[in-house]
């Protein structure tokens, strides 16, 4: 209804070109671009680009974010965590 506000949106969504993504399928999408990196890559391969993109983009959401937060967010270690800080160089 015209009258009736726009509620805003939870800290951890974003509008991005006229679609809204929850912060689950802000990870998801990250993880599909760090595959689509791999043409032709092993089932493995694409796992691991999959799991390193979805890291990078939590630890680019959050920098100041502790690496165990980050690891339990994305289901993995601390030391991938801390390898996807090194590759970002932060």
């Amino acid at each position: 209804m015209p009258e009736v506000e726009t509620p805003s949106l939870p800290e951890s969504w974003v509008r991005e070109k006229g679609q809204v993504y929850c912060l689950s399928c802000r990870r998801e999408r990250a993880a599909e671009s760090g595959e689509l990196t791999l043409e032709g890559a092993s089932l493995e391969e694409r796992r691991a680009a999959r799991a390193a993109a979805r890291v990078e983009f939590e630890v680019l959401r959050d920098p100041e974010r502790p690496d165990g937060k980050i690891a339990k967010a994305c289901h993995t270690s601390i030391f991938s965590v801390k390898k996807a800080r090194a590759r970002l160089q932060l």
